[in-house]
């Protein structure tokens, strides 16, 4: 998409990030990050606010291997299990929107810098398809992405009443939609199942009235290291097939308007 831009390597030196081996900007043209200046990165591991025009609310980023500004409610979510990346997301759309055009994944402005050999390509087509139902995988071509829709996605969802929201930094948030949605997405794995595919997705909307939550976490791709956890394999390197732009964690719809656009830069990046 259009909206969709290069990103230049932050100002700040990596031996003063605070968050190393990272550092997260928010790029999106559009979308505000409330008390955070141009230069400086996103907090993690607490939640800071976003404003775009398609969407208001908060965001929280945790690294399994990278520095956090709550170092105590890192180590607990972190403790048990195998996740290495967690990103909740919770507010209100601006518009009513289908849930069949908002995605949710990693994009890129240049094409890759080398395609993976094509057996780890398989491979790694085959991991990304659990974590996700209904992926889109492109590595090849000027714009490649990893993307699937945010109602699928996300490992729990909650469509709540304003005010009854809940807590994101817990550990744990409780799936919460059928109430809202009906029988047919009852459980998360239904959900997951029903509403990652877009034929199904686009008979469900987000509304304006409604507080959404959407808790995603990942136990294949680490952003703090800019590997990949295969099976059989164990952490495939995938810096060199990405070149020098850093990874993205961002939303956006089919027509390309960005609900929160981050990218994550790693130390390695850094040019002298």
């Amino acid at each position: 998409s259009s909206n969709f831009t290069e990103s230049e390597f932050p100002t700040m030196k990596p031996e003063n990030w605070p968050h190393k081996p990272v550092f997260v900007q928010e790029v999106g043209s559009d979308t505000k990050v409330l008390a955070v200046d141009n230069d400086q990165p996103v907090p993690v591991g607490v939640p800071f606010e976003i404003d775009s025009s398609l969407f208001k609310g908060k965001i929280l980023l945790r690294f399994r291997n990278a520095n956090s500004d709550d170092p105590e409610s890192h180590s607990k979510y972190f403790k048990d299990g195998k996740q290495l990346t967690q990103t909740v997301i919770q507010g209100r759309f601006k518009q009513s929107i289908k849930m069949s055009e908002v995605y949710v994944g990693s994009l890129f402005a240049q094409p890759l810098a080398a395609a993976p050999p094509p057996f780890m390509t398989k491979i790694m087509d085959a991991v990304l398809g659990r974590i996700a139902p209904g992926l889109i995988v492109d590595l090849s071509s000027e714009a490649p992405k990893v993307i699937a829709l945010l109602a699928g996605a996300a490992q729990t969802m909650s469509i709540d009443s304003p005010g009854n929201e809940p807590d994101i930094t817990l550990p744990a948030i409780e799936e919460n939609v059928a109430s809202s949605l009906g029988e047919n997405v009852a459980t998360k794995s239904k959900r997951r199942k029903h509403l990652g595919n877009p034929k199904n997705a686009a008979s469900y909307e987000f509304n304006t009235g409604s507080v959404y939550t959407f808790h995603t976490y990942d136990d294949a791709m680490d952003y703090a290291r800019g590997t990949m956890r295969l099976p059989l394999y164990g952490d495939y390197d995938i810096k060199p097939s990405i070149g020098r732009q850093p990874l993205s964690l961002t939303a956006v719809t089919q027509s390309g308007e960005i609900l929160y656009d981050l990218r994550v830069w790693h130390e390695s990046h850094h040019q002298d």
